[in-house]
């Protein structure tokens, strides 16, 4: 049953991302105008204060950031092959099939705006930041469910993931180096790519138990 709702989950995501993908790729006028408002509103709270919170955001959302975790979970015993492992190869493939594999595939170009915040080099669809959170905090969210029974726990961990994901993605807009579909195509990529894991985790799994 579990498996049927992943495949359902990941046809959705693969399907959203395809259609969002032709629309950015045909440059449709009302997605550049979406685009172009949803940045304007961001930059109105524009301060210095949440330019330097977004960039701690931005940077805390490299995926490379994420390593001492992983890193940590596969030196321990305990979780080293059940926990450490998995979320190791996801947030690898990520890192892969995002900023190398996905950019250079579509070559869109970043936001067409009078300044950016930051500094940033390279195609901006798929956002490898909003990929990477997504990825990264959703497959620890689902290990939690499958090896905490503190249910408090992995709901109070699912909604904090939720958020520190949505407000990523919401940073690299802010930062001007992000289109509002750049990071909901990142979330769509992300989303397929845990939902791919978790099934060939599952189908590893019972070849283990078999």
């Amino acid at each position: 049953m579990c498996s049927k709702i992943t495949i359902g989950l990941l046809a959705v995501a693969l399907l959203l991302f395809t259609v969002l993908t032709v629309l950015v790729m045909r440059d449709l006028g009302f997605v550049s105008a979406v685009n172009h408002d949803f940045h304007a509103q961001i930059s109105g709270f524009v301060s210095p204060a949440l330019t330097t919170a977004a960039i701690w955001t931005s940077n805390l959302a490299h995926w490379y950031s994420y390593v001492p975790i992983i890193v940590l979970l596969l030196i321990i015993p305990g979780t080293r092959l059940k926990i450490g492992l998995p979320i190791a190869v996801t947030l690898s493939a990520s890192a892969i099939l995002g900023p190398i594999i996905l950019k250079n595939i579509f070559a869109i170009d970043r936001p067409n705006i009078d300044h950016h915040l930051v500094e940033i080099t390279g195609y901006g669809y798929p956002s490898g930041h909003a990929m990477n959170a997504a990825v990264f905090l959703g497959i620890c969210a689902i290990m939690m469910w499958r090896y905490s029974g503190n249910k408090p726990l992995n709901i109070g961990f699912t909604v904090f993931a939720s958020v520190i994901t949505f407000i990523v993605g919401l940073s690299r807009i802010y930062l001007g180096v992000h289109t509002a579909t750049d990071v909901i195509g990142g979330y769509l990529a992300g989303w397929a790519v845990l939902c791919i894991a978790v099934l060939i985790e599952a189908r590893i799994n019972r070849g283990q138990r078999g």
